[in-house]
């Protein structure tokens, strides 16, 4: 039997993960479930030695998960749930823990409970401590972007992008005031992964990055997606794909 802690702040989130959980194969027990930095320290002190695992999401409803690395000294493997793919965590992936993106899959899930018994069955200790201290280090967004329009070169700064979008290999930027597009030379997982502020774009599909500043509203569209209405650009109308939609939901809130 292990024990597991969930740290939560959503609580639809938190019910579907301790149902995978559940349907995973492990022999988990989820002792509790927090949706705050204060009482997950507070817990931690007392009970970690009764703590195999921790489920944790990084936004949290008083601040950022990696708060509680820096109050008290966190041996047990920790798996991070988030809406958000920042470039920096894929230096999670050599570690022995896990990262994943919400809607969390069965098999995703299944994978990192796989990891995590391997560190269960060498008992290796963890200190998230110094994982803290690296994801605490300032993450730096390109704030202006080189584009090129005819034998034109100009700079554009990041507030005027309304969105990015692929067209015959090539990715575009937007300009919000003139609703003109401008050459790049990034591909769409560049910007996503190593330009752009997560919480101000959001990848929709496989041809279009959407700053959240330019989207007017949303609406249903056939096949469980969603149409985003834009407050600028050529087009009008952007659709979201389906596997998308949920993350986006959580990110646009």
């Amino acid at each position: 039997m292990m024990n597991a802690l969930v740290i939560e702040d959503e609580q639809l989130a938190a019910e579907r993960l301790i149902s995978l959980i559940d349907q995973s194969g492990e022999d988990i027990q989820v002792l509790e479930q927090f949706d705050t930095v204060r009482d997950t320290v507070d817990y931690l002190t007392q009970h970690q030695q009764n703590i195999d695992i921790l489920f944790c999401d990084i936004q949290l409803a008083d601040g950022l998960s990696f708060s509680i690395f820096e109050k008290i000294k966190v041996n047990t493997p920790v798996v991070f749930t988030t809406a958000f793919d920042e470039y920096s965590l894929k230096a999670f992936k050599v570690n022995s823990v896990d990262y994943l993106l919400k809607p969390i899959k069965q098999q995703d899930l299944n994978e990192a409970l796989t990891k995590y018994q391997s560190i269960y069955r060498d008992k290796l200790e963890i200190d998230l401590s110094q994982l803290s201290q690296f994801f605490n280090q300032p993450v730096s967004y390109k704030e202006r972007f080189l584009v090129k329009s005819g034998n034109k070169y100009y700079n554009k700064a990041v507030e005027e992008v309304t969105y990015f979008s692929l067209d015959n290999k090539i990715v575009y930027l937007h300009d919000r005031e003139t609703s003109k597009k401008y050459m790049t030379e990034f591909t769409l997982e560049e910007l996503i992964k190593n330009h752009l502020d997560p919480k101000q774009f959001f990848r929709i599909n496989r041809q279009f990055i959407v700053s959240i500043d330019a989207i007017a509203m949303m609406k249903p569209y056939p096949n469980q997606r969603l149409i985003l209405q834009l407050k600028h650009g050529q087009l009008d109308e952007l659709v979201l794909s389906r596997e998308k939609v949920s993350s986006f939901k959580e990110w646009f809130s």
